[in-house]
């Protein structure tokens, strides 16, 4: 049993359900599993990495560094938790070249890390509460 299965059996809520997630770094392998889940969970554990990339090496590694590849899932999970102005402003930072460093600033500075942290995990826990509602 992994962490997902044992959260879903405790029968976890919100913060408590979004903690639990976390353990993803505990168990890195889970994430060849996902697709077994409700497509929430995978989604939550999409934003908690993109929040740890973006806390650790920046704006630049989120567009094109880490999670590139997972970029376009990224943005449907935060679009699907209600964050659409953070997913609106990542889509506008794929956009821009390199050497446009002002700009990456200016958006970086929009992010809700750097505004309402806690409004945006606020609705990552209302979306887990939902869909756990199912």
């Amino acid at each position: 049993m992994n962490f997902i299965d044992e959260a879903l059996k405790s029968n976890l809520h919100g913060d408590d359900f979004l903690q639990a997630m976390a353990d993803i770094y505990k168990e890195p392998d889970v994430i060849d599993i996902l697709d077994r889940y409700p497509k929430f969970i995978k989604d939550v554990i999409l934003i908690i990495d993109y929040d740890t990339t973006l806390a650790m090496d920046g704006l630049w590694e989120v567009v094109n560094g880490n999670i590139e590849s997972e970029f376009a899932e990224l943005l449907i999970a935060l679009d699907n938790c209600g964050a659409i102005h953070e997913a609106n402003i990542l889509r506008t930072a794929q956009k821009l070249a390199p050497e446009q460093e002002d700009e990456f600033e200016k958006l970086y500075d929009e992010l809700a890390l750097n505004n309402d942290y806690d409004g945006f995990w606020d609705l990552v826990r209302e979306y887990i509460d939902k869909n756990l509602d199912y």
